[in-house]
């Protein structure tokens, strides 16, 4: 059965450089994100969300009913205090895959997708103190889940919206007494498919 599995994948990985360059969409994205850190579900003490942006590269597949994405994305999110050492100003790389599901009409085009994430922290600022370092994750997990529209053919404009589901616990040390911190975040995109 094994064996099965290994000459099935090594079909599969010979047919796909020819078809991949076909099939695949190679595009730019980029906008606003609008963020925060849940604490049990609500911003702790006198925080609030931190908006910034995000911007990268994106590869999926076609204008195909079911398909697939993976994008690298520069973001911005975190939490911001009126409180001296509070604020948490996180910049990171995601990097989400997701499967999508699109309904490949000429001219627009909606889809959904949904999947994991992986961000790795660039930065950490503090506001006017550093960020704590002992036992923080560098790297986190998210889920996302979003939709949008493209407009034109295979190469064309797209405009969507995201929802990053933070799973992994941040460990910020606030004045506050919580000890769970996760992100949550809305993500507004445009991007070109080039």
């Amino acid at each position: 059965m094994n064996h099965s599995f290994r000459l099935l994948a090594i079909v599969l990985l010979g047919l796909a450089p020819g078809r991949l360059p076909a099939q695949a969409g190679f595009g730019i994205k980029g906008g606003l994100s609008y963020g925060n850190v849940s604490n049990s579900g609500i911003l702790p003490g006198t925080v609030s969300g931190r908006s910034g942006f995000a911007v990268g590269l994106a590869l999926g597949s076609g204008a195909s009913l079911i398909g697939f994405g993976i994008e690298g994305l520069y973001a911005q999110r975190g939490v911001t205090s009126v409180v001296d050492g509070s604020s948490r100003k996180l910049d990171y790389a995601d990097v989400p895959a997701y499967l999508r599901v699109m309904i490949p009409t000429p001219g627009i085009a909606p889809y959904a997708y949904a999947g994991p994430q992986v961000s790795i922290e660039l930065r950490c600022s503090g506001g006017t103190s550093t960020c704590p370092v002992s036992g923080r994750p560098k790297t986190t997990t998210a889920a996302v889940i979003g939709g949008g529209v493209r407009i034109g053919a295979r190469k064309g404009f797209s405009v969507e919206g995201r929802y990053i589901y933070g799973l992994t616990d941040l460990k910020l040390t606030t004045v506050t007494s919580s000890s769970s911190y996760q992100t949550r975040s809305f993500v507004v995109l445009a991007g070109f498919a080039l």
